[in-house]
């Protein structure tokens, strides 16, 4: 007679503020009448609680004592929603084989990109890049990557029996954070033995209120990442998005400019350079030199080093192109960017402003170009984004 197939049992903890999404509700319905799951769902009033840290510690404490005895905990927060239900990962026969498991949810970060969050580790220094699923077989169904982000994590109960107060942050020696809540546990799992994994086609619904024109100002990350991988510099920040650089490559392609004069330089020096003579204008020093370094035999780029206000006469010519992405005034505490739009209006027929969304480029951009240039293409118009502006 055949062995009876174990039952998984799941201590299901929503981390919330008093609320779920319909959404959840509905999703929920399906994970307590999964086959050969017997799901055990907190009371949604535990699992408020902050710090999130501290919450997840709460909530791992009584998933240790609950009776009976649960094999996974799964955490889940208020507004990240499955688009799959997670308790069919538990129908596999290995499934005890995993320790930690990630269901991926976007996250809006810094650089203005889009990511997954389930990361790879760099081979040798200490540092993450997010996974490009547009490379993943989508047939997998677990993946190992270095860490995940919890906003649907599964962990088997051996995990958390090994580390103890598993949830908490990294600091320095002053005191400073250097790892967030999830990557701090997934370094601590790793570094204890546990792999980490995450699932390439099943993926989280993660909702944030956010303005539509704020939204266009961030980029996916699986979208057109080769361009800056090939410099080892990241999208956005200071630097150009992904939308930008599309935006900036198709007006090359129909401007075909042959000279291109920049005033700022960075990522965008690189990738222009490749297909036009660019002379850049700097500010910092250091960073001049460091894009000088990063240029290679098929990049044709000057980079020169200016005080922000005077353009030096060497460069008094005309140029098919200017490109305006130098840093404001209020920022560097300098003359700001209307040196460049000045001399921008004077010396060229096409000009790209980068950040255009901004108060002080839109002033510029109004009070300098709009009499004698048209708006003749646009990548958005959230303040990082980029306008193109052609004389009339």
């Amino acid at each position: 007679m055949a062995e009876e197939r174990k039952r998984q049992k799941v201590y299901v903890a929503i981390l919330n503020h008093g609320w779920l999404r319909r959404e959840m509700f509905y999703m929920l319905e399906r994970m307590r009448n999964t086959a050969y799951v017997d799901m055990y769902l907190e009371p949604l009033r535990k699992s408020w609680a902050n710090p999130i840290f501290a919450n997840r510690n709460k909530i791992t404490k009584r998933f240790l004592e609950h009776e009976p005895k649960c094999d996974w905990l799964m955490m889940i927060d208020d507004d990240v929603v499955p688009q799959d239900n997670p308790m069919e990962l538990f129908q596999a026969t290995n499934i005890e084989e995993y320790d930690v498991i990630g269901i991926p949810a976007k996250v809006r970060q810094a650089g203005r990109s889009l990511n997954w969050v389930a990361y790879l580790k760099h081979p040798e220094k200490d540092a993450y890049a997010p996974v490009d699923f547009g490379l993943v077989d989508s047939d997998d169904d677990l993946m190992e990557v270095a860490t995940i982000g919890s906003g649907l994590i599964i962990v088997h109960r051996r995990v958390l029996e090994a580390i103890r107060a598993a949830w908490t942050i990294e600091m320095d020696e002053d005191g400073i954070g250097t790892f967030g809540t999830d990557f701090a546990f997934c370094r601590r799992a790793t570094a204890a033995g546990f792999k980490v994994y995450t699932t390439p086609w099943r993926r989280c619904e993660h909702y944030k209120e956010v303005g539509l024109t704020e939204i266009s100002g961030y980029d996916d990350s699986d979208y057109h990442n080769q361009a800056s991988n090939k410099y080892q510099m990241a999208w956005g920040d200071w630097a150009i998005g992904q939308r930008d650089w599309a935006f900036m490559e198709s007006a090359i392609n129909r401007l075909k400019p042959k000279r291109i004069l920049e005033f700022g330089s960075g990522l965008s020096s690189l990738l222009m350079s490749e297909r036009a003579e660019v002379l850049s204008l700097e500010t910092d020093p250091e960073y001049a030199e460091e894009i000088r370094g990063k240029a290679t035999d098929g990049n044709r780029l000057t980079v020169k080093i200016w005080d922000g206000a005077v353009v030096p006469e060497d460069y008094n010519a005309r140029f098919d192109l200017i490109f305006i992405d130098d840093p404001p005034g209020k920022v560097t505490g300098g003359p700001g960017r209307e040196a460049s739009f000045r001399y921008a209006a004077d010396h060229a027929d096409a000009i790209i402003c980068h950040d255009a969304g901004r108060h002080e480029e839109r002033m510029l951009q109004h009070f300098i170009l709009r009499t004698h240039f048209k708006l003749t293409g646009s990548s958005g118009q959230y303040q990082s984004r980029c306008h193109l502006w052609e004389r009339k």
